[in-house]
């Protein structure tokens, strides 16, 4: 009896051994779901189509201003921008917080006031990707956005001064400070010559909005690119859950589609060379926070690499989840009519559920007839905006250069012509010509 008793406590025991050790396993080898989204439901092979980007790769600002104690000018010049970024990268950005005390005339002398820098974004940018960008004190962040940063650059150089960040339409303005020592480099790289170096610019008031723009006609260049196109296949293998059982039916010579038992589709249109994925089975949400959003669309396009070219962030809506990408050259947005120019995507509760873009790359730039186009001022894009039927100045939001790229033949060639731009309701469109005509130099 004493002997079978032994075996039962040497049994017993061996087992809690063993279960230590699955136990102890287990803790060592747990990791904690980072993810945002479902990863198994989106990018299921490991498929490198072009690279990954950082979220300082495609967050990116559209303009700067500098306010002088009279005149303003601006950039939307690359380098010049690059020049600011690496300025405001050495930041220690401390005691964000939200400032509520201001009317209607101090938040326009928050962000145009005279001695200020003023960074323009396309889009609302969250602070917690902004996170990725500048060195913020705050271990907490706002679950905010905003669509551009203001410098005030007037302190004395032994005063830590203040960095707005502002919500234009919303009328949200959060303030930080930044350490004195990086006010001199400020002042001596950016605002200095700012006069001489950038545009002149003068300030048309559209309803509750202050858009500037160039006081003079400007030169710009014009591109002509050869595309390479990518494998379809290659979308075919990071999109579908199964892409052997993927069926595939054939439209003629231009339309594809690509299907599974999922009812997945991915439509392919080789006019345009665009591709449009669809996840019927994503459950469609309404309401989401805009780092979040972000962050997923960015690592969703990361798992299969398939950045190419200059893409940077250009519309974020965290209601709808809807995220778009645009092409950038020189440091111009790019608009075509088919959507070549941007890579889309709406999401649900936790899985993609549309994702459009282009399956184009750069390939070679080309020589053209005609290397640089001169653009009416300013002045000529307002007189020709104002002269739209039914204009209401309270809906224009924004007014830009940007290239138009047209296909030039079925070799894949594509043209990008400088063409004034306007934001209307939400919407881009070309600045028309008083009287019809091409757009491209407003003549």
């Amino acid at each position: 009896m004493m002997k079978r008793m032994e075996l039962l406590k040497s049994i017993l025991l061996s087992l809690l051994v063993v279960l230590s050790l699955l136990l102890t396993w287990n803790v060592w080898s747990y990791q904690p779901a980072s993810d945002l989204y479902d990863q198994s439901e989106t990018t299921v092979e490991n498929v490198a189509i072009a690279e990954e980007r950082t979220t300082r790769d495609l967050i990116q600002p559209s303009r700067f201003l500098v306010h002088g104690e009279v005149a303003v000018s601006g950039t939307t010049d690359e380098n010049n921008i690059n020049t600011l970024n690496a300025l405001m990268q050495e930041w220690n950005i401390y005691n964000v917080q939200q400032n509520n005390s201001f009317d209607e005339e101090e938040f326009k002398n928050i962000v145009h006031g005279s001695n200020r820098i003023e960074i323009i974004y396309p889009t609302g940018i969250p602070f917690s990707a902004y996170r990725d960008i500048v060195t913020f004190e705050n271990s907490s962040l706002p679950e905010d956005t905003f669509d551009r940063v203001v410098v005030d650059v007037s302190g004395q150089e032994d005063t830590p001064f203040t960095v707005y960040f502002v919500h234009y339409d919303n009328r949200v303005v959060y303030e930080g400070r930044v350490d004195a020592t990086h006010l001199d480099d400020l002042n001596s790289v950016i605002v200095s010559d700012a006069a001489a170096i950038y545009t002149p610019l003068f300030a048309y008031e559209a309803g509750d909005r202050t858009i500037y723009l160039p006081v003079e006609r400007r030169q710009y260049s014009k591109y002509l690119y050869r595309m390479s196109t990518i494998d379809i296949n290659l979308f075919r293998r990071a999109l579908f859950q199964n892409p052997d059982a993927v069926e595939l039916n054939q439209f003629g010579a231009s339309r594809d589609q690509y299907f599974d038992q999922s009812s997945n589709l991915m439509e392919v249109d080789r006019n345009n060379n665009t591709l449009s994925y669809v996840n019927p089975s994503a459950e469609l949400s309404t309401v989401g926070r805009a780092g979040e959003l972000f962050q997923k669309s960015r690592r969703f396009v990361n798992e299969h690499e398939g950045w190419v070219d200059t893409y940077y962030l250009y519309d974020l809506d965290a209601m709808d989840q809807e995220v778009t990408f645009r092409m950038h050259e020189q440091g111009l947005p790019v608009f075509n009519d088919n959507s070549v120019a941007e890579i889309y995507q709406e999401w649900g509760e936790t899985r993609i559920h549309q994702y459009t873009r282009s399956f184009l790359s750069k390939q070679i730039e080309l020589s053209v007839d005609t290397d640089i186009v001169s653009l009416g001022s300013g002045y000529d894009a307002i007189e020709a905006i104002e002269s739209i039927e039914d204009f209401n100045p309270d809906r224009l939001q924004d007014v830009t250069v940007g290239y138009y790229m047209t296909k030039d033949d079925s070799n894949n060639t594509y043209i990008l012509d400088p063409v004034w731009y306007y934001k209307y309701n939400d919407s881009w469109a070309r600045v028309p010509v008083i009287g019809g005509g091409d757009p491209v130099g407003l003549e």
